[in-house]
């Protein structure tokens, strides 16, 4: 009978205590590992980036082979974890949509006009596949060119915005 795989002989969990992250001068994810050795331009990859958000980040290296995982950032030194949780924000940057203005088709494609925490988005989608739906109103949306869209509860916005996305999802 095969031996059950064990998670801990397919990953290489990094002691979050004894890991170094920072940033070189050209401002690329500096890792260096308790053994020595330094790795950069390293990309931090969450494994579940809708549930666990701080647990579980991938560090891949610059030919995107693993060079280890995190358990937690909250056990990285506070340096290390502000640098690593800013970078996670860039890689994950995700505009808010705070007001839905208008939805046009034409051709299959959906043109839209929001407001977003970053200001007015003009974008379109494809189709309804883009779109998420999650727990608690929350919806994820994916355009065209690959930006990514949140609302965090579509129940608090405006009754037109509501009535406009409820066409889609």
């Amino acid at each position: 009978m095969q031996q059950p795989i064990q998670i801990e002989d397919e990953i290489q969990f990094l002691d979050a205590k004894r890991v170094k992250i920072e940033r070189n001068q050209s401002e690329e994810l500096t890792v260096e590992l308790p053994d020595g050795s330094t790795h950069a331009p390293v990309e931090p990859v969450r494994a579940f980036p809708l549930t666990h958000l701080t647990q579980y980040i991938s560090l891949l290296d610059a030919d995107q082979n693993e060079i280890g995982m995190i358990e937690d950032i909250k056990q990285l030194k506070k340096a290390d974890r502000k640098v690593l949780e800013e970078e996670l924000r860039k890689c994950y940057f995700m505009p808010k949509i705070t007001k839905v203005h208008s939805l046009e088709g034409r051709f299959g494609v959906t043109h839209w006009e929001v407001d977003t925490s970053r200001g007015a988005a003009y974008f379109d989608l494809r189709s309804r596949f883009d779109i998420v739906s999650l727990e608690g109103g929350r919806v994820l949306i994916k355009d065209v060119d690959g930006n990514r869209y949140e609302i965090p509860n579509y129940h608090r916005l405006d009754a037109n915005s509501v009535a406009l996305l409820e066409t889609q999802i």
